[in-house]
Order: C-alpha cells, then sequence, then structure tokens
C-alpha cells in the first residue's frame, strides 16, 4: 500500500523540494496525487531583458565609480531574485536574460545563473550577451536542459561536441542562435540531436561557410540571415525539410544557393536577397503550390514582376528602388503593401477580395504640381488604400492651382489614412499641405514626432488646420477649389507606443490629425 501518497499535500511538496530536478519531475507520473502535488510547486519566471531603468542609468553621464555601482545594484538583482532557488524546488517558466559582457567583473556568474535556472525544469531559456570586443565570445556552460522546449542564445560560442551527457536537447521544439560562432558540425549536431525542433533560427552566425540543414522532421519554420559582412558569407545552403512551411531568408552579396521549390508545403516566403530577378519571383510564386504569403525586400534587380495567384493571400515589397512594372492577378489577395521611390510606371492589379493596402513612398526629386497630378491618379487604382505613407527626402517643392488639368471639384479620395514620416526643413510646407489635401481628402493625417523638421511641420499644421476661415474666400476666382473647402471638423490626437519589442526603451510619438470632410 503505498502510504506516503497519503500524506498531505504540504509534506509531499516539501519532499519534493530535497529530490533532484529530474527525480522530482518524475514523481508527476506515478499517481494523480504525485501530479496534483507537481503542479502546485510554484512556478516562476525571470525576465532581465534590457531592464530600462539601468540603460537609462547607464545611458547619462556619470563617474565610472557611480556607474559601476548601478551594475553591481542590477546583477544584485540578478541574485537576488536567483537566491530562493538555492533553497527550494520551483519550476522556472523562462528565464530571460540580456547585458553586455562588460558589466561583469566575472563571467563565471552567468554559468551560475543558468545552471540554478535549468536545474528547475526550465521550459524557455533566452540569454543574448553582448560583446565588448570582436573577439569575446561566451561559451555555453555544461547543465542540464532535458526540459527545455525553447532556447534562444546570442553573443554565445557553442563549440563542438555540443550534445554530450550533461546537454540533453530531444524536447528542444525552438531555437534561436544569434550573433554565435558555430561550425557546421555543430549544426549537424543539433539536427541529428535535436529531432523535436519545429521553429529553427541561425542569425548572423560566424563560423559558418556552408550550412546543411537535415533530418528536422518536424521543422516548419526556419529563420537564416547570413552575416553582413562580405567576407563572412555563406558558401552554399542546402535546406533538406519536406515540411516547411515558413522561410525567412535574408542575404547579401552572393548568388541564391537554395532552391525553394522543392519545399511544396510552404505558405510563408519571406526573402531579403538584392539578387533575386523577377523570372526567380514568378517560378516561386507558380511552383509553390500552398504560397499565401510573399515578401520581398531589398530586391534591387527587380523591375517588371508579373504573375497570378489564386493562393496568395499577403503581398509585400519593400526596396530603395521603384519597380517599373507592377501586374498582378491575384484575386484573392487580402493584404498588399508597396514601399519604395514612388509606385510603377505600369501598375495593374486584380485584387477584387483586398481588405488592407498600404502604399509607403520615400520620393527624393522636386515635387512639384505633376508629381501631385501622378500621385493622385496612381491612388486611384486602388478601390481603397488604407494607409498611404510619405517619407519625403524632396528638399524643394511646388504646387500651382493653375497648372491643374483635372475637374473644378474635390471628390472625395480612396485614402483612408495618411501617414507623414518625414519632411525636409527646406520643403514649402504651405504648397506641401496644399498639394497633399488636393490629391486625397483622408480621414487622419499623422505625423511621427521622430526628427525636429517634423516638429515644424506639426506647428504649421496646428496653425493652418486648426485657424482655418469658417467660410474661406482664398477661391472665389479659381475654377479649383482648394481643401479649405471641403474641410467640415477637426480634431486632435497625441499618442506614443514602443517601437519594436515591448520591452524596449524606443518611443515614437505621432501626432494626429481627425480630418471631416
Amino acid at each position: 500500500m503505498d502510504q506516503i501518497s497519503q500524506l498531505p499535500d504540504p509534506i509531499l511538496q516539501h519532499i519534493l523540494f530535497f529530490l533532484p530536478a529530474k527525480d522530482a519531475a518524475q514523481t508527476s507520473v506515478l499517481s494523480k496525487t504525485w501530479l496534483k502535488v507537481w503542479n502546485l510547486l510554484p512556478v516562476f519566471t525571470f525576465d532581465f531583458h534590457n531592464d530600462l531603468s539601468l540603460w537609462k542609468l547607464l545611458s547619462t553621464e556619470k563617474e565610472e565609480s557611480e556607474q559601476a555601482d548601478i551594475r553591481d545594484a542590477f546583477l544584485s538583482i540578478i541574485d537576488g531574485s536567483l537566491i530562493n532557488l538555492r533553497m527550494q524546488k520551483a519550476k522556472i517558466e523562462k528565464f530571460r536574460l540580456s547585458l553586455k559582457l562588460s558589466y561583469l567583473k566575472n563571467a563565471s556568474c552567468i554559468d551560475e545563473w543558468i545552471r540554478l535556472a535549468t536545474n528547475n525544469c526550465i521550459k524557455e531559456l533566452d540569454v543574448h550577451i553582448t560583446r565588448h570586443y570582436e573577439e569575446d565570445w561566451y561559451s555555453l556552460p555544461g547543465s542540464t536542459f532535458k526540459s527545455l522546449i525553447a532556447l534562444r542564445l546570442g553573443g554565445f560560442k557553442l563549440e563542438w561536441p555540443l550534445i554530450v551527457d550533461h546537454i540533453n536537447l530531444t524536447k528542444l521544439r525552438e531555437l534561436s542562435l544569434t550573433d554565435a560562432f558555430l561550425e557546421e558540425r555543430i549544426i549537424l549536431e543539433i539536427c541529428s540531436c535535436c529531432p523535436a525542433i519545429e521553429d529553427l533560427s541561425l542569425i548572423r552566425c560566424q563560423g559558418v561557410k556552408d550550412v546543411l540543414i537535415s533530418d528536422l522532421p518536424k521543422l516548419v519554420k526556419l529563420t537564416l540571415h547570413q552575416p553582413n559582412e562580405i567576407t563572412r558569407e555563406y558558401r552554399s545552403i542546402r535546406i533538406q525539410a519536406v515540411k516547411l512551411q515558413s522561410l525567412y531568408y535574408r542575404g547579401c552579396n552572393s548568388e541564391l544557393k537554395f532552391d525553394v521549390t522543392t519545399f511544396k508545403l510552404l505558405k510563408e516566403l519571406s526573402i531579403t536577397f538584392e539578387q533575386i530577378t523577377d523570372l526567380m519571383v514568378e517560378n516561386l510564386v507558380s511552383e509553390l503550390p500552398l504560397l499565401e504569403k510573399l515578401e520581398l525586400n531589398f530586391c534591387f534587380k527587380l523591375r517588371r514582376l508579373k504573375f497570378s495567384s489564386c493562393i496568395l493571400r499577403q503581398l509585400t515589397f519593400r526596396s530603395g528602388k521603384s519597380l517599373v512594372e507592377l501586374c498582378i492577378d491575384t484575386p484573392n489577395l487580402l493584404h498588399f503593401e508597396y514601399g519604395a521611390r514612388k509606385l510603377p510606371v505600369i501598375f495593374s492589379m486584380t485584387t477584387s477580395s483586398l481588405q488592407e493596402s498600404c502604399v509607403n513612398l520615400m520620393p527624393i526629386d522636386h515635387l512639384g504640381t505633376s508629381w501631385f497630378q501622378n500621385l493622385k491618379e496612381d491612388l486611384t487604382r486602388f478601390e481603397q488604400l488604407n494607409l498611404l505613407i510619405l517619407s519625403i527626402d524632396s528638399t524643394t517643392n511646388t504646387f500651382i492651382v493653375e497648372e491643374l488639368n483635372g475637374t473644378s471639384s474635390c471628390p472625395l479620395s480612396v485614402v483612408k489614412h495618411v501617414k507623414i514620416q518625414q519632411v525636409m526643413e527646406s520643403l514649402n510646407f504651405e504648397t506641401l499641405l496644399d498639394g497633399l489635401l488636393w490629391t486625397c481628402h483622408p480621414e487622419t493625417l499623422s505625423v511621427v514626432r521622430i526628427w525636429e523638421h517634423n516638429e515644424n511641420f506639426i506647428q504649421f499644421l496646428m496653425e493652418k488646420l486648426m485657424e482655418r476661415e469658417t467660410v474661406p474666400v482664398c477661391c472665389e476666382s479659381r475654377r479649383i477649389k482648394c481643401w479649405r473647402h471641403y474641410l467640415k471638423e477637426i480634431e486632435v490626437e497625441s499618442s506614443t507606443r514602443r517601437y519594436g519589442d515591448p520591452s524596449s526603451s524606443s518611443q515614437v510619438s505621432t501626432i494626429c490629425f481627425k480630418l471631416t470632410w
């Protein structure tokens, strides 16, 4: 008769505190009683990622001794948070740490933190070390990783052999290595010893020349970013993953070394690769029968994109160069995003199901009356454009009503929202506003408050929009009336949001004018 299981839960839980982590976890399969006790163990999440108060303190000018005190206080917080783990059994769902190697007098404390976390049945380990010098690499300490489901490392050196008795990753489903140093045989070892991996990321990994990814029968998502330096390019990339559904590739100046058309189950494809050609894209769309999402970034050789697909749901094109021609027949496309200097000269879209659309233009040439006319004509190709973003690097602009060849009225625009990312101080704000609001009548006009020039433009908008005449008399003798004759009401809102990771200190503030026509 099992009399131990009849003991009260607090006593059973106390027993687990004295067992090794592995044995404590195994008790959960003995009976429903032990499973319940196991589930009653305290569960912790430790997150020391980009501590905002620390970064703020260290970014200000302080004496070296005072900065050292701040760093020591931050490290004490980590020690204090983990010290109880030395005395009790607990389940750690997630341990996340991001710091600079220069903060530490002795890097061995990282070993201790990782061991403490991994000895307590941790599920997710996320550690990123920023190196002070190019040659500074931090080696992964030996520890028990048997319960890990997700492992994310940055700034580490993974030395061969990686998988030994004290490092076992058979349950690992997600592995991300960023700015790491590893060799080809490490990748082979990972593939052979981590059969459960579903999500693999190799981002700017050094030491690798030939990449072979195979023996991962459950791999469905792969992120592969080559190092930025030309001297660190991969010589070859071979991927064997028959169940792959998502591929995110970022390459440099070398030729594309792998054939994604072998991935017949691929649904999402993102390519950042300047050497890809129009023909390659056309072949991708035609030969990937399940492709629903296609993203093309900084593909400078693309000039004429022409393809058709009844499967494609999302299409994104972002580049410093504009397409000459874009002709797509995608009747089931739901989301479309285009970002370049200007819209293509030849622009044809068959997208009867389009729900979201965004055009991000970055003009650098003079913005004259003809530019606004062409923009208005291009925008009418959309039944509705959800967002028009303008990042204006032009330094001069003009808008002369007498040069317009349009009708005397200014009909409501298909553009729903307009966002100004950047304006140059040398621009004539008056003619920019006149040209923009002649081109479209958006529901909102917002300006991002990043650049000093933008603040001047915001102040100008405040004055012109809020202090407009109720009954304008500016265009009594003109055939074409300006925006002042159509604008009925204005509301102003200000908002701030974090940029990128939720824990990031970077913030974007925006002023928004709600316009009623």
